[in-house]
């Protein structure tokens, strides 16, 4: 075999650049010209799956049908969609085609129709040129009508809903989906932020599940909620209200609420606490009005409706709104400038080219607004790309203490250069991006753009780096700022310009911490903007279908704004640090967490943390517990959803401990064993790693702790890094516990939120469930539906016509339960119970291996906990096997789902473990 030559680093290089320049040739035909073949294949990757269809990546985003009318669109600037083609079905494979985008525009190219497939090929992206086959959506074997009709049977009740009128396209359907998908994650959130604040009021023993949030409700006043019985309400509503204002009373005297930054006034004045009270009613009152809209189906109630509530309640709600979104800008323009002065000031220098107040607006935007994570492409990672490939000196230990701040300036220029400079190079690497199909193409495109930036600011990061000086930043850091506050007061209006609806989600962040945030904002922003775009598909004059929302969804009508105002949102809502009001109720947590009796008086907390005690060096403990544990966002996570107490037994269960660190990759193991394990013996087996582990956190206690000092050396400071290590492992497998039981919780929460709404919309349309309550028996829906199919085969709903074998299953599941069965259930689902009773049956599994094992096991024995009512045969049956077989039963499960056995792909996904998404459980990263 011949010898292989062995490339120098530097030939390496060469033929790395040459290999990227023609990979995003391939990619770009604008891009530079093919290089002849690459001289050694030891630098040819290999081949990476496709993540993203071939469809996608030529550039095509969809075909909407209206009548016997096609329109073809392509992706334009950002998520917009360019109408590229008009295709008008003349006979019964003759198509009309008109293009009706511009050559300059233009981003695809119509090859040809069929009845069968639609032929087009890319103009700049993905094997520009070649052709590419989609099938034609108005192919229907024997069906009168080129629409597809929806399985559930749905289409045309959900259109009166929200336009009306029925419509034959699958436009309006696609716009009403994104909307639906709105109100599916705002019910997951709601209902979590509901059981964190009842969860809040509870205290060992004595803890109350009572949903003290079901009775708040943004139509009564703080007036009235303070003084029910000088109100007209009925005697009934009076003594709820009573009853929420003793349990808000009494969440107040807890002081959680510091947990979520609510920071409670220390005053005389009892004007300045009843404000604060009134503020945190009027939150909480909000976030159940919300709960009420998405739980159950308000459809004929106005006043209720998600979309206009807000509006229409009294006006010191709104006030309220505007105060929490007025403080937070407040907040940040006022330590802008003087905590970044240093930085501004570096930028004024070097920015000769731009004016002092430009440069402060801009890195406004870039720091506050976060401007540069909406130009389509990371500016992070062009840097990274940058520096790895040709800024080596840069990664000098040299800089390690000034490190971020050189980046940060970095990224600040690269970000003018696209944000102001050179906006077409952005879309340019944006339009590549996209048409990229896999992380490596990705990655051959950002090194290609990092390699022209260098040449254009390789002088600028030197200038930089030679300002990383310390005594210059020193003075800096002392010199005082000429600025003019002004500068910034545009950006408090367009904060006071917000919508209330996006004030009102501004607010929810106040109670979701930063994976929440990210999550719902960003699940939110893409949706108004998918909305944003059908609605400027619709209002066009090619298309030009009508698009009038009926009253209750007419904000939907500003969607471009509100996307617009969600970024910002997005951008300053951040997880708020624990109030400092709370820190003793915050402490007696921590300490309970890592193994005191919660039942620990305040005075001995403070004695044990020399709370009271004033002096130097003699607060260590205090500000070791404070740092690794109240200020960690898992800790706070844990009290939000379980139970101090409660956590530190369920960890005592090495069985669930092995399992969650199971889920934790072996290179994070290795690194938690090292930190942790006193004498580790890196040559053992990953087994024997994380049994260790476990048997520390089986073991784990307060008094392991108490004699680390904050101000270590030596020995003394290895002890406190190994104690930090510990503790940041156990909360750390206990928050991934919690949280993945959340998040299969949260599966449960969107299909009742589902059927909720899908029963109001079938009530429309089926006389037999006119009467009905969904209440008084959550099977009422699915076994009506079956009826129907048995009976006259008259069901308008699909899945059940069309298969008859699984209809009969999900018959046979619906007699397998009964109402106050599928009551409990939902009730459980809805209240996260699964969480909230843990620690009472995890114990008793015999096998742990799935977060759907832990979860429906646990659920299992919550619904067949005895009650006085039991009468039911096969709740008994079930009951016998889940204390015989300590496992959860499979056929209990589908027992329990059979409410959700209309939507038949739902039902198995649910009630199927092989089939329950585990790629939605997390991992330690």
């Amino acid at each position: 075999m011949a010898k292989k030559n062995k490339m120098k680093p530097r030939e390496l290089r060469e033929a790395q650049k040459k290999a990227r320049q023609l990979k995003a040739a391939e990619i770009n035909n604008n891009a530079a010209p093919a290089i002849a073949a690459m001289p050694a294949a030891e630098v040819i990757a290999p081949a990476a799956e496709k993540k993203k269809s071939s469809v996608k990546a030529a550039g095509m985003k969809s075909i909407l049908v209206s009548e016997n009318k096609m329109y073809i669109t392509s992706f334009g600037k950002g998520n917009s969609a360019v109408l590229e083609y008009e295709v008008d079905k003349v006979d019964n494979n003759v198509y009309n085609q008109t293009q009706l985008s511009s050559k300059g525009s233009s981003n695809i190219k119509l090859c040809g129709v069929n009845e069968v497939n639609i032929t087009f090929s890319s103009k700049h992206g993905f094997e520009s040129g070649v052709e590419i086959n989609t099938s034609n959506p108005t192919h229907r074997s024997g069906e009168s009508s080129p629409v597809r009709g929806d399985m559930l049977g749905l289409k045309s009740e959900l259109e009166k809903r929200f336009f009306g009128k029925t419509f034959d396209d699958n436009i309006h359907i696609q716009l009403i989906y994104n909307i639906l998908d709105i109100e599916k994650i705002l019910a997951v959130y709601v209902t979590n932020i509901v059981y964190a604040l009842n969860n809040m009021l509870g205290e060992g023993d004595d803890e109350s599940h009572d949903d003290f949030m079901g009775y708040l409700s943004a139509q009564n006043t703080y007036y009235i909620f303070t003084h029910p019985d000088k109100s007209n309400l009925s005697d009934k509503v009076k003594g709820n209200i009573k009853k929420s204002l003793s349990k808000f009373n009494d969440l107040l005297k807890t002081k959680r609420l510091g947990y979520f930054g609510l920071e409670e006034p220390k005053t005389k004045d009892k004007r300045v606490s009843e404000a604060y009270k009134k503020r945190v009613y009027h939150m909480l009152a909000i976030v159940g009005q919300i709960r009420q809209s998405v739980f159950h189906d308000k459809s004929n109630e106005l006043d209720e409706y998600l979309y206009s509530f807000i509006d229409i309640i009294d006006s010191e709600y709104r006030d309220t709104l505007d105060y929490l979104v007025d403080e937070r800008f407040d907040s940040i323009n006022k330590g802008f400038v003087q905590g970044n002065k240093v930085n501004i000031s570096l930028l004024i220098d070097m920015m000769k080219g731009y004016e002092a107040d430009d440069i402060i607006r801009l890195y406004y935007d870039f720091i506050v607004l976060k401007s540069q994570k909406n130009l389509g492409f990371s500016i992070k990672k062009l840097r990274e790309k940058m520096l790895d490939e040709y800024g080596f000196r840069f990664k000098d230990k040299q800089y390690d203490s000034v490190r971020s701040k050189m980046y940060k300036l970095m990224d600040f220029l690269l970000f003018c250069n696209y944000y102001r400079n050179d906006v077409a190079a952005g879309e340019v690497l944006v339009r590549k991006l996209r048409f990229s199909m896999t992380d490596d193409e990705k990655e051959w495109i950002y090194a290609d753009e990092a390699e022209k930036l260098w040449g254009k600011f390789r002088n600028d990061f030197e200038n930089i780096a030679d300002h990383m000086n310390g005594d210059v930043i020193k003075e800096l850091g002392k010199a005082d700022m000429d600025f003019d506050e002004k500068i910034l007061d545009s950006e408090k209006k367009n904060a006071s310009d917000l919508l209330y609806f996006s004030k009102m989600i501004y607010m929810l962040t106040y109670f979701l911490d930063g994976k929440e945030i990210n999550d719902l904002l960003t699940t939110l922003i893409s949706k108004f903007d998918n909305i944003k775009e059908f609605l400027k598909i619709m209002k066009s004059s090619a298309v030009d279908v009508e698009c009038e929302l009926t009253a209750g969804y007419k904000l939907f009508n500003d969607s471009q704004r509100i996307t617009n105002e969600l970024f910002i949102v997005k951008n300053i809502a951040s997880m708020r640090k624990p109030a400092a009001s709370a820190k003793l109720t915050m402490f007696r947590d921590a300490l309970t967490i890592l193994g005191i009796d919660d039942k620990i008086t305040d005075d001995r907390i403070s004695e044990i943390l020399k709370l009271k005690e004033k002096g130097k060096g003699i607060h260590g403990l205090r500000n070791f517990i404070t740092n690794n544990v109240i200020e960690s966002s898992r800790f706070v996570y844990l009290i939000k959803y379980a139970n101090a107490q409660k956590i530190r037994e369920v960890a005592e269960n090495e069985k669930v401990v092995m399992f969650v660190l199971g889920g934790i990759p072996d290179t994070q193991i290795e690194r938690y064993y090292k930190s942790c394990v006193e004498f580790p013996d890196m040559n053992s087996s990953l087994e024997v790693k994380r049994s260790e582990l476990a048997r520390m956190i089986k073991n784990i206690s307060f008094d392991d702790f108490k004699n680390v000092k904050q101000q270590a050396k030596g020995r003394e400071n290895v002890a406190k890094e190994r104690a930090k290590a510990v503790i940041g492992l156990y909360l750390t497998v206990m928050y991934l516990l919690v949280k993945n039981l959340v998040n299969v919780n949260a599966r449960y929460v969107i299909a009742i939120h589902c059927l909720e709404r899908d029963f109001g919309l079938y009530k429309e349309i089926i006389p037999e469930l006119a009467s009905k309550n969904l209440k008084n028996d959550y099977r009422i829906l699915s076994q009506t539906l079956c009826e129907l199919c048995d009976d006259r085969d008259e069901s308008p709903n699909l899945f059940l016509k069309k298969n008859k074998r699984l209809r009969k299953c999900v018959e046979v599941d619906i007699n397998n339960a009964d109402s106050n069965m599928t009551r409990k259930y939902r009730n459980c689902i809805a209240h996260l119970t699964v969480v909230r009773e843990l620690k009472e049956y995890i114990g008793d599994i015999r096998t742990v291996d799935s977060y759907f094992s832990i979860y429906h096991y646990v659920m299992q024995r919550c619904i067949t906990k005895r009650e006085d009512d039991t009468k039911q045969e096969e709740k008994i049956k079930y009951e016998d096997d889940l204390l015989k077989n300590h496992g959860y039963t499979k056929d209990f499960v589908k027992a329990l789902n059979s409410p959700f056995g209309y939507n038949i792909p739902r039902f198995k996904n649910l009630s199927i473990e092989q089939l329950f998404d585990r790629n939605e459980y997390l991992t330690e990263k």
